[in-house]
């Protein structure tokens, strides 16, 4: 059932209604079964990849939707309904992506940001190592 927000434009709600799809078709019916199993969820990578989600936020030189962060939570929000560790995987490659975007090179971005908007390429971020430098656990 599509959902109706007046705030929203046309666009940002297709994003919703895809993300959401994607979360009600692809990741609710093996979320168990991934969890049980241990098992990486490539198949709904591949899912999200073909549906252009990791493109959300890379600009259009380099493959993506130039749209935003706020499209990119869109998407976020719906694929967590469907489970969040699942998810965490599409929020963390745009954690990784966002530092090449805003503060790489003209040559790391060319290289690198056409294959995250794809899908192709996941990346992650590192924020700290326990015994060196500063320690966000605690």
């Amino acid at each position: 059932m599509a959902q109706v927000n007046y705030f929203l434009t046309e666009e940002q709600q297709m994003i919703v209604d895809l993300a959401r799809q994607i979360a009600v078709e692809k990741i609710i019916p093996v979320r168990a079964k991934l969890d049980e199993n241990e098992e990486f969820p490539w198949d709904i990578i591949k899912d999200m990849a073909q549906a252009d989600l990791f493109g959300l936020y890379v600009p259009e030189e380099y493959g993506g939707f130039e749209k935003g962060c706020f499209e990119n939570c869109l998407a976020l929000e719906q694929l967590a309904y469907g489970c969040i560790a699942v998810t965490t995987t599409f929020a963390a490659s745009a954690l990784g992506g966002y530092p090449i975007l805003l503060f790489g090179s003209d040559e790391q971005k060319a290289r690198y940001l056409p294959d995250i908007a794809a899908g192709k390429r996941l990346v992650a971020f590192g924020l700290t190592e326990a015994n060196a430098g500063s320690d966000a656990a605690g």
